[in-house]
């Protein structure tokens, strides 16, 4: 009995620990499945971590190859760009050269015009002298001899041969207009429209390829006239003549002067144009000093 006794009392002790060990396996096995998922999660996590991997190096390998083609597709269009404007910096060259020519022509177009205006304001306190001059003109005395005649024809005044010279002149009629200008300059060297007479009649000498007439006129505004307003205009249509004459050397030097004389005018930066299109500098070059003899 005693005996039964102390195994209940041992049995009775050994239930908690029992319980205990119960729990332990419990939790032991809930471990076990945790660690289970959280080795599942990391396989999964691993697989999309490799794919994501694989995704983004392709996606850099895309981005390579878009740079790459761009970089091919901006050179291209650079080098495209460049043969462009250089096949179109010569023809815009060449336009610029002649709208300045064109605008010198208008701008001395435009002067001519103005004279001819002032010319007619003064010349309407005359037309009871013109009316005598043209019925002098239909019915004229016997002629003199060219050598005796020293003066104008009667009724003719400097301001309506002037007038009438370069009417003739804007008109298109050149050869009238020549001998217009020179019998104004015959007649009235000394009036104060000597200088645009032989500034004018230099210029239909141009426009006849009279060019060896032209350039004395156009030196004798030089010479005569320095301080002449169109004095820069005569000296660049002088060279312009020079060189039209095959006077290249004459023509560089006389551009060469201008450029010198005026370097900020319009006349010099055209004497420039003209200079480059003869492949000629915008100055002489330094002459070479001559080389030492060796002792």
């Amino acid at each position: 009995m005693r005996s039964i006794q102390l195994f209940l009392l041992a049995a009775l002790a050994a239930l908690p620990v029992l319980a205990q060990k119960d729990k332990i396996l419990e939790i032991q096995r809930d471990v076990a499945l945790l660690q289970n998922e959280v080795r599942s999660m990391k396989s999964s996590m691993d697989e999309k971590f490799a794919a994501l991997n694989v995704l983004v190096q392709q996606s850099l390998e895309t981005a390579n190859k878009s740079n790459t083609a761009l970089a091919i597709l901006d050179k291209t269009m650079t080098d495209k760009l460049r043969e462009q404007q250089s096949a179109l910096n010569a023809p815009v060259a060449g336009v610029n050269t002649k709208v300045d020519q064109m605008t010198t022509e208008f701008a001395l177009m435009k002067e001519s015009v103005a004279e001819l205006s002032e010319l007619v304001k003064k010349l309407q306190g005359q037309l009871s002298d013109m009316n005598n001059a043209i019925r002098t003109l239909s019915a004229p005395p016997p002629p003199p001899a060219p050598a005796a005649q020293t003066g104008p024809p009667p009724g003719v005044t400097s301001e309506s041969l002037y007038t009438a010279a370069l009417a003739a002149r804007n008109g298109g009629q050149l050869d009238f207009a020549a001998r217009q200008f020179e019998d104004y300059l015959k007649f009235f060297p000394t009036e104060p429209y000597a200088p645009n007479a032989y500034f004018n009649l230099g210029m239909v000498y141009m426009s006849l390829n009279r060019y060896d007439d032209a350039v004395r006129q156009l030196d004798a505004v030089l010479e005569n006239f320095p301080d002449f307003p169109k004095a820069p205009d005569a000296q660049l249509e002088k060279g312009r003549a020079l060189a039209k004459g095959g006077q290249r050397t004459a023509a560089v030097n006389e551009f060469r002067t201008l450029i010198k004389k005026s370097p900020n005018s319009p006349q010099s930066a055209l004497a420039k144009d003209e200079l480059k299109a003869l492949g000629m500098p915008y100055s002489a070059p330094a002459a070479t000093p001559p080389a030492r003899r060796k002792r």
